[in-house]
Order: structure tokens, then sequence, then C-alpha cells
């Protein structure tokens, strides 16, 4: 069965379609037209990874973010959305063939393996919190960053990849830290640091360490690296090292 587009491609097609391209976004660095290539490049890259292993080739390395987007970044406006929209609807058609084949397939993706069903999942978080860094906080931003499904995405298979950038800038990287980070009606996400391998994890129960109140969306939009656009948002309840650590290691990916 074909897998339909989602309403996140939706919403960032339409964000994206309404937002001025050289229009600075919330992502540091980027432009509209920047992030625009940045998840064509995405789909572009997934669909070279599918395409061999459908033919039963060898999957090739995964391309850096500069190899696949510099070219789609030099494309006009124009052209670029028409890309963005092609190659997302080519990357499901893709995806459906490999999971109609073989439901369980993992293939190698980013120097570790990948299952093939996480694609998509992989796509709409890229595209709800990309839409986020365009539109801002609005309503759909709240339907789509507000539920744990995404973020469970984002916990379980970026883990420990969300704290990379930010060990770099770790204030204290050999001493051990846990702090968990509540929303109401939500299940409490922890962040440690433990041995020297920092990670992202689900709290099994809630846990007697130092936390933050953060709102589920802004909680989403956090763990990626961005500050929420609305004060109050995030509220410590922990000393000013440790918030300036978590704010360190939360500092992008």
């Amino acid at each position: 069965m074909a897998i339909e587009r989602t309403i996140e491609a939706d919403a960032f097609l339409s964000a994206i379609d309404a937002a001025a391209p050289e229009a600075v976004s919330a992502c540091e660095g980027w432009t509209t037209h920047e992030i625009a290539a940045h998840v064509t490049g995405i789909a572009i890259e997934v669909t070279r990874h599918l395409g061999p292993y459908l033919e039963g080739e060898p999957v090739p390395k995964t391309r850096s973010f500069e190899e696949r987007e510099t070219p789609l970044r030099a494309l006009g406006h124009a052209n670029l959305l028409g890309r963005l929209d092609s190659e997302e609807t080519r990357m499901r058609g893709l995806v459906t063939e490999v999971l109609d084949r073989e439901p369980d397939a993992v293939i190698p993706w980013t120097g570790r393996h990948m299952a093939v069903a996480k694609f998509v999942p992989h796509l709409r978080n890229e595209q709800a919190l990309h839409r986020w860094d365009v539109a801002g906080e609005d309503d759909i931003s709240r339907q789509l960053l507000g539920d744990d499904d995404l973020v469970d995405h984002s916990v379980g298979e970026l883990g420990q990849i969300l704290l990379v950038a930010g060990r770099k800038h770790d204030p204290d990287p050999d001493t051990d830290f846990r702090v968990c980070m509540r929303s109401d009606g939500h299940r409490d996400l922890r962040v440690l640091v433990e041995a020297g391998t920092a990670t992202l994890a689900w709290a099994g129960a809630t846990a007697d360490e130092p936390w933050i109140d953060i709102d589920a969306v802004a909680r989403h939009v956090f763990i990626w690296g961005r500050r929420p656009d609305r004060h109050g948002q995030v509220r410590s309840h922990m000393s000013q090292p440790n918030l300036a650590r978590l704010q360190a290691l939360l500092s992008g990916y």
C-alpha cells in the first residue's frame, strides 16, 4: 500500500512556499531557501540509498549535508520548491516498494544502520521542526510538535547524536549529569551524561533530580538546539551552573 503524503509534509511545503526565500530562519545560519535545500537533500539521499538496495546492489556511503545541499542551494527558489515536492514523493514511493517486499528492511545510513520504516518518521520530524524554524509557534506547530510520537523518534534514533555537538561546549565534561525535562501530560525526558556518554532517554518514573518544566512544543525544539519564542515556556528548578550546562549540551545538532 502506498505511503500517503503526511500532514507534516503538507504543512512544511505550505510554510516554505509562503515564506520569503531570503528570510533568516530560527535554524542558525540558514534562510528559508537553505532549509528547503536541506529537506530536499534528505529525500534525495534516502532515494539514493533505496534505489540500489531494491536492485540488490551495494548501498552507497551517505554523503555529508554539504555535498548534497550545495547544488540544491544553487537552484532558483521556484525550481528548488519543485524538487522539494517531487523528491519527497519519489522517496515515499521507494520506501513503499522496499517495505512491501521486506517490512523489516534495514540499510546503512550515516555510519550506522536505519530501519527503512523509520525514514518517513525521520522526514516528518525534519519537516515539523523546520516548519517551526520558518513559521514560528502557531496552531499548526503546536499540533505537529506537541505530541510524543516525533519526539520519540528523536530520542530513539538520535538520542546520542543530538548531544554530540553540545558535548564540545560542555563546561564540565568529566562530571556526570542528570536532568529531567517535564511537560504536563507527557512522559518525563532525561538528559544524561554518564561515564563519558551523553544521551537523551525517557524516564521510567519521576526521577528525583534537578528539572525544568517545559511546554511540550518547546521541549521538542529545545532538544534540537532551538530556543522557544515565548517567554516562560521553560522554567528552571536547578542551579544556574546546571541550567547553563543543560543549554550547552542542547546547543544544536
